[in-house]
């Protein structure tokens, strides 16, 4: 069953009040200290205020790897295979002085060695032989099932970084590219299948080898970014945003002497943030 233009438009317009919610573009995981996906436990480091890209990547695996070490309760992880999933950079974070930048790492590793360093004996001391399940289990479980519902996994991981529709197959694709994430919804924006790629690909078919690529027929309808034109739409809402912000402040403190009033763009900013946040998403 194909998606055809008037679906396509309905899906577009579902789509547009959720970017509308999306706060700076920074990916989920940097919000997240250390989550469970599949089967790898995810560690975040971040480091904040770096004088330079190449400084804030090391200080931030530093910090990805002292959340290892508390996860495990294990002192040296030498030999530990440690992967990076994905690095973020802030070129221009907001609590930082000009030049300098806020850099996050996600290092990623198996479960299964996860709990083989935490049985590890320190010098000195007996092996600690409790499984680390119990730990994964309580820690966030981020990852996708099938059949979850598109607002579930808004809710989940925001925003993706591009949006493709693909009519002939009656799917939607959301691609979270500053994590490696695919997740393909069909036309009744159900979750049908999913892949996270990285250095050890996992799937919803459970299979770590590349997915095979559908030959095309004469009748596929060509795959539609829609990447575009989302961007588009979140940006002339932001700016619509700025505007009734400043309306507001004008009005709010016309009467107001000038000693009184808060400092120039203060009320702009505080009535924007408000305004992103009262947004409904759907």
């Amino acid at each position: 069953m194909a998606y055809r233009l008037p679906i396509l438009l309905q899906t577009l317009c579902l789509v547009c009040p959720l970017l509308a919610g999306a706060a700076e573009h920074r990916p989920f995981w940097t919000e997240q200290a250390l989550f469970h996906f599949g089967d790898d436990v995810f560690f975040t480091g971040r480091s904040s205020c770096a004088p330079s890209i190449e400084e804030g990547r090391q200080r931030a695996y530093l910090a990805a790897v002292q959340e290892v070490r508390n996860f495990t309760r294990a002192k040296e992880i030498e030999g530990f295979p440690l992967d990076t999933q994905m690095i973020f950079e802030d070129a221009r974070p907001a609590d930082c002085a000009q030049g300098f930048v806020t850099v996050w790492r996600l290092l990623r590793a198996p479960r299964a060695a996860l709990e083989s360093l935490a049985k590890r004996p320190a010098p000195g001391k007996p092996a600690d032989i409790s499984p680390i399940l119990a730990q994964v289990t309580a820690i966030r479980n981020l990852t996708p099932r099938v059949g979850m519902l598109r607002d579930e996994v808004w809710s989940r991981y925001g925003l993706p970084r591009s949006i493709w529709a693909r009519p002939e197959q009656g799917e939607l694709i959301w691609d979270y590219a500053q994590f490696g994430l695919t997740i393909v919804f069909n036309q009744d924006d159900v979750l049908t299948r999913w892949r996270l790629n990285g250095p050890h690909s996992r799937s919803s078919e459970g299979t770590t080898s590349p997915a095979p690529q559908e030959p095309p027929t004469g009748t596929d309808l060509p795959t539609i970014d829609l990447t575009t034109r989302l961007q588009q739409l979140e940006e002339q809402q932001d700016q619509e945003r700025r505007r009734a912000a400043r309306r507001y402040c004008a009005l709010r403190f016309a009467e107001v002497p000038d000693a009184l009033r808060p400092k120039p763009g203060a009320c702009e900013q505080r009535e924007y943030e408000r305004l992103k946040e009262q947004h409904p998403r759907f």
